[in-house]
């Protein structure tokens, strides 16, 4: 090999050597967002999607850790170790509300930004840098009830299922549905039940109502798949559909195909896309110092069979 032509490989590898380098110094040095979530399951999958999709659009990285619903030691170990790893913020999606004050603390005492999402603590003001990015779950009860209230008429049998009491969506979804009924005389409150989100839960929850004879002219539902185990539940009964009217929350993919075959009369929109984008915006404001709105509301959109639900179904 000339000499000429050996200086010139050695300044190919040289360059690439470089090139290497640099490119591991910005993955160094690439923001990272450490999220803690439930399993992406259903209406979660959507906003972990869009999280992650959010997320990659600004060049971030992101390392996920999941717990199950009720886990709060597991989460709280796992938001440990995220500190531990250095990201640069944790974005933290509940599940169990009693480990939020602990996962508060440790953002806290770690001076990193905390964004809760989709739940959080429910708190006058929280010190440090953190944020909420949490639907108005009372607006989104409020506007199921209203709905199905105009849809009886303003007269008739309710069926309220909860989703899991120790939850403050459900909790505020439920309060929710009952300050419409208060203000509507001619509605009567006949059952209610805890299906913790759950469809087959949710459908041999109604089943047993249904074989007890209660009369029912409609179920209101704290999210869509315990009001489509509750459709599931009036056709096995021989009911016809519509005949009694089935209220959901969240407007997920099987809602939506529920209410096109006419098995769910209402839900109620909740941008799980927006949701994640929103996060993220805090998230990095928060890095950067800036000022965020501490509880950032997301909207809640009615949604009815009347309406086009091609919209919602993405």
């Amino acid at each position: 090999m000339s000499r000429t032509r050996h200086v010139r490989v050695l300044a190919r590898i040289c360059a690439a050597a470089l090139a290497a380098l640099a490119c591991g110094a910005d993955h160094a040095l690439a923001t990272t967002l450490g999220i803690a979530m439930t399993q992406p399951v259903g209406s979660m999958q959507l906003l972990h999607d869009s999280l992650e999709e959010h997320a990659r659009a600004r060049s971030l990285l992101v390392r996920f850790a999941y717990a199950p619903e009720g886990a709060g030691a597991q989460q709280i170990a796992q938001v440990r170790d995220l500190i531990a790893a250095k990201v640069d913020a944790l974005l933290v999606m509940p599940v169990e509300p009693a480990a939020n004050a602990a996962i508060t603390r440790l953002a806290q005492e770690a001076d990193i930004p905390l964004v809760y999402v989709n739940d959080g603590p429910r708190e006058d003001w929280l010190a440090g840098r953190v944020a909420l990015v949490i639907p108005n779950e009372l607006v989104a009860g409020r506007l199921q009830m209203r709905k199905l209230a105009q849809m009886m008429n303003g007269s008739g049998r309710l069926a309220i299922i909860s989703g899991n009491p120790a939850r403050a969506g459900s909790v505020l979804r439920t309060r929710g549905v009952k300050a419409v009924m208060a203000e509507v005389p001619g509605l009567q409150l006949v059952a209610e039940g805890a299906a913790d989100w759950d469809r087959g839960t949710a459908r041999t929850l109604v089943s047993g109502w249904l074989a007890q004879g209660m009369g029912i002219d409609a179920i209101a539902a704290n999210n869509d798949a315990m009001a489509i185990g509750a459709a599931e539940a009036v056709e096995a009964a021989g009911l016809p559909a519509g005949r009694i009217l089935i209220g959901g929350i969240d407007a997920t993919a099987d809602g939506m195909l529920a209410m096109q075959r006419k098995r769910l009369a209402v839900t109620v929109h909740q941008d799980a896309t927006l949701q994640g984008r929103r996060a993220i915006d805090d998230a990095l404001a928060l890095i950067a110092h800036r000022p965020v709105q501490q509880y950032d509301w997301m909207p809640c959109r009615l949604v009815t069979d009347r309406m086009s639900t091609m919209q919602f179904s993405k």
